[in-house]
Parts: structure tokens; sequence; C-alpha cells
């Protein structure tokens, strides 16, 4: 019976009751629906309807376009209604409200009643992050299908749960469910005979202190001897541009500026710290510069590249064996796939070079073989005072890197794979964020401490941060949270410093336009995972 129907009935009827004078109904207010909500397919059920002026006629709708159900008088604060089984046999919301015949009487203001689905849906979790040690905190999870009775999942492990409605679910964390570090699943779990929902990541962050340098280095390298980070700071940066910058990480300030020549790039310290190697891509050359005081020291063309213009350095290593002794990847600014490998001892060339395959990312492992990459191969090189030789090649292996980092017989790509050059085979893939070439994070192991730390969009979170991995069982300890950098890229350098420091840059914008900044972070992430080695 519609609406407007059961207005014109009920007039109707008062005007042939002769003029009697009769009470005036109350209107009926509905301040609660228990259940609230059924499950989807279930049978027939009771409905309880409480609130404020039910009389011995009060009728409970189900939606205005369907007949009154059959409703029983209980007091004047509540009444019952037979909801048929063939009102819930599928998924739905309905608007269901009260109505008292005149004179008087009317309709109550409607309430929303759910039909949903046995399993759950959760979209969110607010917030979706909490730094570890930080105390007790609430969340809240939104979604569909939420029963009343429904509860929160906290690593599979049952919450005290209060239900708000079918999309909107609330708890509180206590302090000792957020004191570690760790990247919790969070699901959501009905009544029987409901289910149980998928999984939502939730980061419990490593406790970080981040600073923030407003310099756009194009490369950093850390100097352990004299515990400071330098960074090459190109043309652009003004005063101080076409300089090293010293930086003393453990407070962030910049402690000095030294020349170095034109559009420094590139930066590698010898293991003895007793020269850095820069290269300068404004005129084609390796410029040292002598530690500790930066003085200018010999200064090394790359020559012409045959496309024209300059070479420049693409990757630039120093010899741990030899501090005199570095490698230097050409690259022409033609193209992405690298160019040749050449040696040189000081300002001589040594005579063994590598024309092919071209590399643009290498990694000296000791003083006599180094290990070279580009577009999907490895090579290996065995070096010695007339510099180096190809002996064996990898084709097809770290198919989505861009270059490669190298820890303790094992090669990393920046895209996640690992590469056992002894056995010629690929040992794992950590899951890592990141298109092909030029992905926007950056790899760095530290096998000393049983972990891989990979900077950037995590593929857990929808945010910038930094991921912990164990290195043995490429699975992810924790994150930090750096979500005040979403959206932003990174170049591909990542260094760590001291004891519990990292460094990176980070960039947004393009073509021209890019502004660039210099992140240090000190957290507890870089002290090996508890019980995790």
């Amino acid at each position: 019976m519609t609406r407007t129907l059961k207005f014109a009935i009920a007039s109707a009827s008062l005007l042939l009751c002769c003029g009697i004078a009769q009470a005036t109904n109350p209107a009926p207010n509905i301040t609660s629906l228990s259940p609230p909500s059924v499950y989807a397919g279930g049978p027939s059920f009771t409905l309880t309807v409480k609130g404020t002026g039910f009389i011995s006629s009060t009728v409970i709708y189900w939606s205005e376009f369907d007949p009154p159900l059959t409703t029983t008088y209980v007091s004047s604060t509540q009444v019952t209604a037979q909801v048929p089984a063939a009102y819930i046999t599928g998924p739905t919301s309905t608007y269901i409200y009260a109505y008292n015949p005149p004179p008087g009487g009317g309709d109550s203001a409607s309430v929303i009643f759910s039909v949903i689905d046995l399993d759950p849906s959760i979209s969110s979790v607010a917030p979706d992050a909490v730094v570890a040690g930080s105390g007790a905190a609430p969340i809240t999870v939104t979604g569909s299908n939420f029963m009343d009775g429904a509860l929160i999942l906290w690593n599979n492990k049952k919450l005290p749960t209060t239900y708000v409605n079918s999309g909107e679910l609330q708890t509180q964390l206590t302090a000792t469910q957020v004191a570690k570090p760790e990247i919790v699943q969070v699901s959501v779990s009905n009544p029987a005979p409901g289910g149980l929902s998928s999984t939502l990541n939730f980061n419990v962050s490593y406790p970080a202190l981040v600073r923030m340098l407003n310099i756009p280095a194009n490369d950093l390298v850390w100097d352990p001897k004299a515990q400071r980070i330098y960074a090459s700071l190109p043309s652009s940066f003004g005063t101080n541009g076409n300089s090293i910058a010293v930086i003393d990480p453990a407070n962030g300030k910049i402690t000095g500026y030294y020349f170095v020549g034109s559009e420094p790039n590139q930066l590698a310290l010898s293991a003895d710290s007793s020269y850095l190697y820069v290269g300068l891509n404004g005129n084609g050359s390796v410029q040292r510069m002598i530690l500790p005081n930066f003085t200018l020291d010999i200064n090394v063309s790359l020559g012409s590249s045959e496309y024209g213009g300059l070479n420049t350095a693409g990757a630039l290593q120093v010899s741990p064996g030899d501090s005199h002794t570095f490698a230097v990847a050409l690259s022409s600014g033609e193209c992405c796939y690298g160019g040749t490998l050449e040696f040189f001892t000081d300002a001589t060339l040594l005579p063994n070079s590598i024309t092919y395959p071209t590399v643009s990312s290498i990694q000296f492992v000791n003083a006599s073989t180094l290990y070279g990459y580009s577009d999907s191969t490895i090579i290996q090189v065995a070096v010695n005072s007339n510099g180096g030789t190809l002996t064996t090649q990898w084709n097809d292996i770290l198919n989505n890197s861009s270059y490669i980092a190298y820890d303790a017989g094992l090669i990393y790509g920046n895209a996640g794979e690992v590469f056992n050059p002894s056995t010629g085979e690929l040992i794992g893939d950590y899951d890592v964020a990141g298109g092909y070439y030029g992905t926007s994070n950056d790899l760095l192991p530290e096998s000393a401490i049983n972990s891989v730390f990979v900077v950037g969009t995590t593929p857990f979170f929808d945010s910038f941060g930094i991921t912990s991995y164990n290195l043995s069982h490429f699975t992810p300890n924790a994150v930090i949270n750096l979500s005040q950098f979403y959206g932003e890229s990174i170049t591909p350098l990542f260094i760590s410093w001291g004891d519990n420091g990292l460094a990176f840059v980070v960039y947004s914008g393009c073509c021209g336009t890019e502004d660039y900044q210099t992140i240090l972070v000190q957290s507890s992430m870089m002290q090996p995972p508890s019980g995790k080695n």
C-alpha cells in the first residue's frame, strides 16, 4: 500500500465517523531496531521496534512501497513486526517506518535497515599507521556487510569491537599490541553463519627521526672515518653550486662547501678515506680531491663520445685494494643502456677496457673482481694492473632493475631480485613496488644486520616509506612511515651512515622544474630484527 493511498483511505474513514469527537493519536517515533540488520537469504524473523508514541493500531512498514508488516503492540515504547523471508532474499537497504492512523497520528521518520551478505568487506583502516611504542590508539574500520557482533581481527586475533553500523566498526588498540614495529593483517569476521573479509595492511611503524635538507644532491657517499656525508651539488644550487657539501648527519648541519668543478655528479670514496673521486658532467672528467681538506688533485678527462659531445661518468667506483685505481662506466647521454667500462690508475688510462656489453652500474667485490650491469645483463670482470677483462656474462637477469648492489657474495637488483654469481642462479625476490627501468625505489642490502632496506612507495601501503626485509627469508619486517613524501620519487641512490642512519634524495616535479631535498633518517630499523635472523 502506498503512502498516498494509505492517507486517502484514512481521510475517508474520518469523514464517515458521523461527527463524533475522537481522541487525537500521537505521532510515532522510532529510536532503534533489533536486529539492526540480517543476513541475505535467511529465514523470516521478528523485528523489534523501540520508540515512543506507539498505540494498539500502530503498524510497521518495510518501505513505502510495500504493505504493512504484521505488527504486534507491546507497549507505547515497543512493537514487533514479522518480516517474511521473501523480503530478505538478497542484499539491500530499506527504510522502515511506523504509522499511526488518524485522527492525528501519521508516519514516523524512517530508519535504515540492512540486509547484508554473509561475507564482510573492508575498504580502509583509520589511521592506517601508528608509531611503535606510542601507546594505546583507537582505530576505525570501514567497509560493508558488517553484522552486529562482527569482530575486528588483528593478525587473526579477535579484538573487542564496537559495532557502529553495517559499514563501520571501532576498536581500541592496547599499548602492547603496538609495542613493536610490524606489518599487521587487519580483517573482519561476521558472527555465524557469516564469513571472513579479506585483509588490509596496518603499519606499526618504526620510530624515526627525520631531517630534510634543502640541497639538491646528485649523489651521496658516507665517510666512516670523518663521520660525514658528502653530497655533490649542481651549478643550479647558486653560490654553493658546483661543490661538495659536507653534512654532519648526527645534527643535520652542513659544515662546509668545497668547490670541485663543473656539474659534479657521481661520487666514489677510497677505502682508506684518503681520496674523493667526483664525476664532472660539465667538462667530461673525473676530479680527485685529497681528504680531509678537499684539495683539488688530478683531473682525468673521459674523452669524447662517438655521438658527439663529452663522455661523462655514468658510474664510478674506487678499487677497495688500491685508492689510486678507479673504474668508470662511460655515459654519452645518448642511451639508457650504459657505455664502455674503463679503468684508471691515477690519471693513466689502463689498456684493458670493456666495450661490450656496455654497463651502467658497477660494483667492486675486491681488488681483483668487479661486477657490471645494464639492460638485464650482468658481467664479471677480472681486474689487474692492466685494467679489466670480461670473465663471465649472464643474460636476461634482473630484468626490471636499473642498477645493482653487491653484498656478501650476492648481487641485488633494485627491483628486488637477488642473484648468486657463484651458481649463476636467482635465489629469491623481495616484494618491492616499482616499475620497469627507472623504478622509483632504491634497494640497500645490509648483510651485517641480516636486512635489506628499500625506500620509495611501499608495496604494503599506498605511501612513501622505508621497508625493512629479512635478508635471509625475503619477508618484510616493518616500515618507516614517510607519508609526508607521498607522491615523490627518489633518485637512484640510497646509503647507510653510522650505526642507525639512512640517507636518500627525493624530488618532485619534472621537465626543468624539479625540487630536490636530501633526507636523513635515524631509526632502530638499523638494528638486527629481533628473532628474525
